[in-house]
């Protein structure tokens, strides 16, 4: 699914969508929701996407193509977009967070999000897979896995160091999982550390794939939100906004993830 919003930014999402479309083998689907809108501009928005596919089948033919708009906005739409109309991960933008990241918060699928087209941006064969102490790390683990088995990335395994036991024992028990998963799965992958503890292993991530030129990082949206990250933002944002032409995968930390079928 490719959160169309009709930005001038709105081709780099497109052409992500295509490019995940084809290393998963899935229909690619144009979305727009439509926010208190006539009957009139639900036509208009829907024969504006018709013309986007039918521009993008004479390049790409092999890749079924549909597009979908609801009513309401992002958020109001997301559980339709997973629960009756089969998405498996929205690709959209980097602007315009806020109501991005709201939508983010109650989505059962992972959020791509992206700035520009560059043909490093769209290998995907790197992938940074920071682990910090949380549950969710599994999640991001099977979706790291997944670009593994389709698109035969290379995984490098992030570990935050923390000097509490718990999280220290949570963080051991996380990797153990994920190396022995992808062990299973023969996908290529190594293991590295961090002495940054988990609040700082995202920042510490980001830096190692500008520095040695990964083309993904997936990293958990957060949980728990304070005052403090209603007022100065939420920790992904100071992520996506410092990404540039790097994706970022980011999966919801507040509700199990639906599973990709083969």
């Amino acid at each position: 699914m490719v959160h169309c919003d009709f930005s001038e930014s709105m081709n780099d999402a497109i052409v992500h969508g295509l490019r995940i479309a084809g290393i998963f083998r899935k229909e690619l689907c144009l979305f727009h929701p439509l926010q208190e809108k006539g009957k009139a501009d639900k036509l208009a928005v829907q024969k504006a996407l018709t013309t986007i596919i039918h521009r993008l089948k004479k390049d790409v033919s092999t890749i079924p193509m549909s597009s979908l708009t609801l009513k309401g906005d992002l958020a109001n739409c997301i559980d339709r977009v997973a629960e009756q109309y089969d998405g498996v991960m929205l690709v959209l933008t980097s602007e315009k967070l806020k109501g991005k990241l709201k939508a983010l918060q109650i989505s059962q699928i992972p959020f791509l999000f992206v700035q520009g087209h560059t043909p490093e941006s769209l290998r995907y064969k790197k992938v940074m897979l920071p682990i910090d102490f949380r549950k969710v790390m599994k999640d991001t683990s099977l979706w790291a896995s997944y670009f593994g088995r389709f698109n035969q990335a290379d995984v490098t395994i992030l570990g935050a160091t923390e000097k509490p036991k718990d999280h220290a024992k949570m963080i051991g028990k996380n990797l153990k999982f994920i190396t022995q998963l992808y062990t299973k799965l023969l996908i290529d992958f190594q293991q590295t550390s961090t002495p940054k503890n988990s609040f700082g292993l995202p920042h510490r991530a980001l830096e190692q794939c500008h520095k040695e030129k990964y083309d993904l990082l997936i990293i958990p949206s957060s949980k728990n939100i304070s005052l403090i990250d209603l007022l100065i933002g939420l920790p992904e944002t100071k992520i996506l906004k410092k990404a540039g032409h790097l994706p970022v995968l980011c999966i919801n930390a507040k509700r199990d993830m639906y599973i990709l079928c083969d």
